[in-house]
C-alpha cells in the first residue's frame, strides 16, 4: 500500500515539473498510473471475499509506538476502488478540460496529492496516520477549490471549507486519541477485530461525530459544500462522488461496529442525517445553477447515508453501502455533464439552457443514464438500491415509518430534479443564440462510461453480490450477515409499490414546481452561511484587539513581560517547595577564594553602574560591552577558554556593528522617566536574583559525569577532533546545528526581503 501512495506522489511531481512542456506525456502516464492502481487493487477482491485481511506496518515513531500501517478489508477496498477508478476518469477528463488554462500543472499536482491523501485515509490502520491523511485532504482540497484564486468567491469558499473541516478535524483528533487510549490500541484493525463495543462513551462519540459531520457537510455544517462549487468541474465531480465528502461517511461506517450499540450514536446519526437529507433536497429545488443543484443533492444524499447507518439493521447498512456506490456513479457523471455544458455554452443556469441533445448527443446520453439512477428507475442499480432501502425500513421499529415517509418524499424530490436535469436541460426548444458543439471524446467518454456502469451493475448485479456483502459486513458488529440480493426484479411487492408512489409524487412535484419552489424558501431559515460570516467577522475583530494589546510595538514592555513571568513562576516554585532555605553558598565561597576571581565582578559592576547613570547612547554601548567582557573573563577564570574566546569575539563584533547602527540613528534620544527606570531596575534585579538562586540550587546536586565522559572518550576516535565542544556541535549534534543554521538563514532571507520591499515602496 505504501508503494501505491509513493507512485501517486511521484506522478504528482511529474505533472508539476513537466506538464507545461509536454502535457500529453504526463497526462497519459498519470491516467495509466492511477488506472493501474485500480487494476492492482482489483487483485485483492477475491482474497477479501474469502475473508482475508491485509495488514502492513512500517515503524515510524517507535518511541510513541506510531507506525505507518495499512489495513485492507472489504470496506477499505470498496472505497479504494472507488477513489482510484473515479480518479482515473476524472484525470482523463481534466487533461482536456484544463488544456490551455494557467497553472494547470499545479492543478494536477494538487489533484494527485488529494488522491493519495484519500487512498491513505481509507487504507490507514493507525489512528494518527488516519488523522494525518484526513488533514491532508483538507489542505489539498483547499488548493483545488481556490484554483481560480483571482476570484474572491473562490478564495472565500476555499477558506471556509478549510476552516470548518479543520475545526472538525481537531475534534476528531482528540476523539481518536481517547478511543485508542480506551481500547488499549491505536490500530483500527485491533479495535475492530477485538469486537469491543464502547457504549456509553459519549465524549468520544461526540468528538468523532463532529469531525465526520464537518467533513461530510452534515447539518449544521452543511453550508460550506455549495460554496465549494467555485472549484473547476472535475474537482467538484471528484470531491462529491467518491472522495472528500465521503470521508466522514467512511469513518462512521468504519467505527460503527464499535459504537453501534450506543443510543447516542444511533440517535445522532438518524436525527442529523434526516435533517440534512431534507434540507439538502429542498435547497436543490430552489437552485437554478447546475452545480449548485448537484451540490445540494450531495448534501441530501450524505444525510441519507448517515441516517441509514443510524438505523443500524443489516439491510440498512447494506443499502447504505450500495446507495453510496450509486450516488458516486451518477453524481460524478452529472458533474462532468455540467462541466461539458458550461464549457460549450458559457452558462450553468437552467433557465438559459434547453434543447442541447441535437448538438451534444453523447453528453445527453450520459445525462439520461445518470438521471435514471438518480430517479431510481429501472434497469439501473439505483432502482435496485432504492427498493432495498424501502425493504430495510419496512420491517423495523415504529419510528422508522416516519423516516420512511420522509425518505419517500426526498426520493420524489430526486425524481423531480432528475427530470429537470435531463428533460428540461437537453430536450425542448433551444434557447441559446450561439451554436453549440459536442465536446471531444476525452470529455464525453468519462461521464458516459460512469453512467453505463450504473446500468451494468443494475443488469448484472448478481455477479457483484459477494463483494458487496463482504464490504457491508465490515460495517456491522457481527459476522455472517445474509448475502445481498441485487436481482433487478423482485415482483410486485410492497417496496415496488412504494417506488411507484415515489414516482407519482415526483411527477406531481414537477408539475407544481412553482408552488413547491415557494415552499422551498423556508430553507433560508436554516442557512447558517450568514452566521458563519458573522462569527468570523467578530472573531477577526476580537483577534485584532488582542493583537493590539499584546503586540503593541514597545520593546521594553515585551522584555518586562518576558522577564516578569518566569520571575513569578520560579518564585512561586521556590516558595511552594520551601527551596530558599536549602540554598547554601559553600561552593561559591570556594569559587571566589582567589583574589583574581573578583576582577570580572568589578568590571561587570562598574559597567552596570555607569549604564544606570549615563544618558549617552555611545557610553551605554561601551558599558554594555564592558559587562560582556567581564562575563568573558568569568568563563576564563572558571576554566572555559573556548567559550571565553567566543564571548570576546561576539562582544567585539557587536560593539562594531552597534556603533555603525548608532551612527545612522537620529541624534535625539528619549529615555524612560524615573519611575519607569525604577521599575526596569526592579525587574532586572529580581530576575538576576532568581537566576542566581537557580544556579546555586543546581550546583548543590552532584552532576552525572556519564555524558561528559562519553564525549571526551569518543571525541577523537569518532569525531576526529580534540576540541570536544566543536565535535559535539558539528558531529554528535549535527542535525541540531543544521536546524539552527536553517532558522538563521530563513531569518536573514526574511530581513532581506523586507528591506527590498521597503526599497521598492520608497521608489514608488
Amino acid at each position: 500500500m505504501a508503494l501505491i501512495l509513493s507512485l501517486i506522489i511521484v506522478l504528482s511531481f511529474i505533472f508539476l515539473f513537466f506538464y507545461k512542456y509536454q502535457p500529453a506525456i504526463p497526462g497519459a502516464l498519470g491516467t495509466l498510473g492511477v488506472f493501474g492502481v485500480f487494476i492492482y487493487l482489483c487483485t485483492y477482491i477475491q482474497p477479501v471475499i474469502q475473508g482475508e485481511k491485509v495488514i502492513e506496518a512500517v515503524s515510524w515513531v517507535p518511541e510513541l509506538k506510531v507506525d505507518i500501517g495499512f489495513y485492507l478489508d472489504g470496506l477499505s477496498l470498496f472505497f479504494a476502488l472507488l477513489i482510484s477508478l473515479f480518479g482515473a476518469f476524472i484525470l482523463l477528463y481534466s487533461i482536456e478540460y484544463m488544456k490551455g488554462k494557467p497553472k494547470a500543472n499545479r492543478f494536477f499536482f494538487y489533484l494527485f496529492i488529494f488522491l493519495a491523501s484519500m487512498l491513505g485515509l481509507v487504507l490507514a490502520d493507525h489512528v494518527i496516520l488516519l488523522y494525518v491523511f484526513w488533514e491532508m485532504t483538507s489542505i489539498s482540497s483547499y488548493f483545488l477549490i481556490s484554483y481560480n484564486n483571482h476570484k474572491k468567491k473562490a478564495r472565500r469558499a476555499a477558506l471556509q471549507a478549510l476552516l470548518i473541516t479543520n475545526l472538525g478535524g481537531l475534534a476528531l483528533f482528540v476523539g481518536l486519541l481517547l478511543l485508542g487510549h480506551q481500547c488499549g490500541s491505536f490500530h483500527l484493525s485491533a479495535i475492530i477485530q477485538n469486537g469491543q463495543t464502547l457504549a456509553g462513551m459519549s465524549t468520544i462519540i461526540l468528538l468523532i461525530l463532529i469531525g465526520c459531520f464537518t467533513k461530510s457537510a452534515q447539518f449544521p455544517f452543511h453550508f460550506w459544500l455549495p460554496n465549494a462549487m467555485a472549484a473547476p468541474s472535475p474537482v467538484s465531480a471528484y470531491l462529491h462522488s467518491a472522495t472528500m465528502v465521503k470521508a466522514g461517511v467512511f469513518l462512521v461506517m468504519r467505527l460503527n461496529p464499535v459504537f453501534s450499540t450506543d443510543i447516542m450514536w444511533q440517535v445522532s446519526l438518524l436525527a442529523i442525517g434526516s435533517i440534512t437529507m431534507v434540507l439538502g433536497a429542498i435547497k436543490a429545488v430552489k437552485a437554478f445553477d447546475l452545480k449548485s443543484i448537484l451540490a445540494s443533492i450531495t448534501i441530501s444524499t450524505l444525510g441519507v447515508l448517515m441516517a441509514l447507518i443510524g438505523v443500524g439493521s443489516d439491510l440498512a447498512l447494506q443499502g447504505a453501502l450500495l446507495y453510496l456506490a450509486v450516488h458516486a456513479l451518477y453524481k460524478a457523471a452529472l458533474f462532468l455533464v455540467a462541466g461539458n455544458v458550461d464549457r460549450q455554452t458559457g452558462t450553468r443556469d437552467l433557465r438559459k439552457l434547453s434543447g442541447l441533445y441535437r448538438n451534444m448527443p453523447f453528453t445527453t446520453c450520459a445525462a439520461l443514464l445518470a438521471g435514471l439512477a438518480f430517479a431510481g428507475l429501472p434497469p439501473v442499480l439505483g432502482f435496485v438500491v432504492k427498493e432495498k432501502l424501502y425493504e430495510a425500513l419496512l420491517g423495523g421499529e415504529e419510528y422508522l415509518y416516519w423516516f420512511l415517509i420522509v425518505f419517500i418524499i426526498t426520493n420524489a424530490i430526486y425524481f423531480m430534479l432528475a427530470v429537470k436535469l435531463t428533460y428540461d436541460l437537453f430536450f425542448g426548444k433551444s434557447v441559446l443564440s450561439q451554436a453549440v458543439k459536442e465536446v471531444s471524446v476525452i470529455m464525453w467518454g468519462p461521464p458516459v462510461f460512469l453512467s453505463l456502469m450504473g446500468l451494468l451493475f443494475g443488469i448484472g448485479g448478481a455477479h457483484f453480490e459477494s463483494f458487496f456483502t463482504v464490504a457491508a459486513e465490515t460495517t456491522m458488529n457481527k459476522r455472517g450477515a445474509r448475502e445481498i440480493d441485487l436481482s433487478l426484479w423482485h415482483g410486485f411487492n410492497t417496496a415496488f409499490i412504494l417506488s411507484g408512489i415515489t414516482w407519482l409524487i415526483g411527477l406531481a412535484f414537477y408539475v407544481g414546481e412553482s408552488k413547491f419552489r415557494r415552499l422551498a424558501e423556508i430553507t433560508k431559515l436554516f442557512s447558517l452561511d450568514h452566521a458563519y460570516r458573522s462569527i468570523l467577522h467578530h472573531l477577526q475583530s476580537f483577534t485584532y484587539v488582542v493583537t493590539r494589546f499584546f503586540q503593541h510595538g514597545f520593546l521594553t514592555r515585551y522584555l518586562k513581560v518576558i522577564f516578569v513571568v518566569p520571575i513569578v513562576m520560579l518564585s512561586w516554585i521556590y516558595m511552594e517547595g520551601k527551596l530558599f532555605s536549602e540554598i547554601h553558598f559553600d561552593n561559591w565561597k570556594s569559587s571566589f577564594s582567589e583574589v583574581y576571581a573578583f576582577f570580572p565582578l568589578l568590571l561587570i559592576f562598574t559597567g552596570t553602574l555607569f549604564i544606570l547613570r549615563t544618558s549617552s547612547r555611545l557610553r551605554i554601548l561601551v558599558c554594555l560591552s564592558l559587562v560582556g567582557y567581564g562575563i568573558a573573563l568569568f568563563y576564563a577564570v572558571f576554566s572555559a577558554p573556548d567559550v571565553s574566546m567566543t564571548q570576546f569575539l561576539v562582544e567585539t563584533i557587536t560593539l562594531v556593528i552597534f556603533t555603525i547602527v548608532l551612527n545612522r540613528m537620529p541624534k535625539s534620544a528619549s529615555f524612560p522617566l524615573e519611575p519607569r527606570k525604577v521599575l526596569i531596575a526592579g525587574v532586572s534585579i529580581a530576575f538576576g536574583i532568581i537566576i542566581t538562586c537557580i544556579l546555586i540550587s543546581v550546583q548543590q546536586y552532584p552532576l552525572n559525569p556519564a555524558l561528559k565522559d562519553f564525549y571526551i572518550q569518543h571525541s577523537v576516535p569518532r569525531g576526529h577532533g580534540e576540541n570536544v565542544v566543536n565535535v559535539m556541535l558539528v558531529d554528535f549534534r549535527a542535525f541540531d546545528t543544521f536546524g539552527e543554521m536553517v532558522v538563521l538563514s530563513m531569518t536573514a532571507l526574511g530581513v532581506v526581503a523586507l528591506i527590498n520591499l521597503k526599497s521598492k515602496e520608497d521608489k514608488l
